[in-house]
């Protein structure tokens, strides 16, 4: 494995154990994200992104929260009510990715509707491509890409990462006091 994805991963991990609590706050894995950045670039802690939601959230998923095809289902898993709050949630801790605070995001609400709305459809199509295997995983890549120099989709898009990792979460129970030592 190419040396970056073993630091994705190892990160992905860590950003996930922080979201695993069902009661975790939505800025929970920030810090990790915050390191990756820092290490190459904000775009690119939508790797970590891709790593939870096609490992973490398409394997852990409950089945009546996936679509017909087996896909999970975002619209379940965070309902679309929920996004202004998931993303304003994560915006103001989010500024030292992306150096806004949230008198900056509510000024720009429009632009910000648009962006988690662009977020969603990213989400989902990266859900998408889980079981199509190596070329599935080249096809998120691209997918992700398309999202540079739009800091409101990728912020969205760690919104409602987050946000799905905490509903599987939730959706397995409260794990064992020695899970989290």
């Amino acid at each position: 494995m190419n040396p970056y994805w073993t630091i994705v991963q190892q990160r992905a991990a860590e950003y996930s154990l922080a979201h695993a609590r069902p009661d975790a706050p939505l800025t929970a894995g920030l810090p990790v994200l915050a390191a990756h950045a820092a290490d190459f670039s904000p775009l690119q802690t939508l790797h970590i992104a891709q790593f939870c939601l096609s490992v973490i959230v398409f394997e852990d998923c409950p089945a009546y929260l996936r679509t017909p095809a087996g896909i999970p289902d975002l619209d379940r898993l965070v309902p679309i009510g929920a996004d202004a709050l998931t993303v304003l949630t994560t915006a103001e801790d989010q500024r030292a990715l992306f150096g806004r605070g949230l008198d900056e995001e509510l000024r720009n609400v429009e632009d910000q509707v648009a962006g988690v709305a662009r977020a969603r459809s990213v989400v989902q199509k990266v859900l998408q491509q889980v079981p199509h295997g190596l070329k599935g995983r080249e096809r998120m890549v691209n997918i992700i890409a398309d999202l540079e120099g739009d800091p409101r989709a990728i912020a969205g898009v760690i919104g409602l990462t987050a946000a799905a990792l905490r509903e599987v979460a939730r959706q397995q129970g409260p794990q064992p006091a020695a899970f989290w030592q």
